[in-house]
């Protein structure tokens, strides 16, 4: 794995699946949201803190591609790593995987901002964790 990168495993509920067992796409987007937060964490960056910093990172854009269903209560790793796009963008991908078999990737484009909601430059600290 990149040294870049973290893994966060979790678990598919039986709330995020349809009738027939299998995560609804829809619950794959809080899956990536939880695999961002937990990446910043990694990097000595809780997400709480920027906001009290007054930094936020709303999503700007966001890409699925399913390959293949998780079902409930499978076990997933989400693999997360970071390209930076100077001086305000950060695009986080997120592959989602069962042991050795992906299931899908999300691409998440984030802006800095302010608290103001202008771009501002990401911190040096992250840009230079994120690889």
């Amino acid at each position: 794995m990149n040294p870049t990168a973290h893994r966060l495993r979790i678990r598919v509920r039986y709330a995020e699946t349809d009738q027939m067992g299998v995560a609804h796409h829809a619950a794959w987007v809080p899956w990536f949201e939880a695999a961002r937060v937990e990446w910043l964490r990694a990097r000595g960056r809780s997400y709480r803190q920027m906001e009290s910093d007054g930094l936020f990172l709303p999503v700007v854009e966001l890409s699925v591609r399913y390959r293949r269903p998780a079902r409930f209560d499978d076990e997933l790793d989400l693999d997360t790593t970071a390209d930076v796009r100077p001086p305000s963008r950060l695009v986080m991908t997120t592959t989602v995987r069962r042991g050795d078999e992906i299931l899908g990737e999300g691409v998440v484009t984030l802006a800095c901002v302010g608290s103001g909601g202008r771009p501002v430059r990401l911190p040096t600290d992250l840009v230079l964790t994120a690889g």
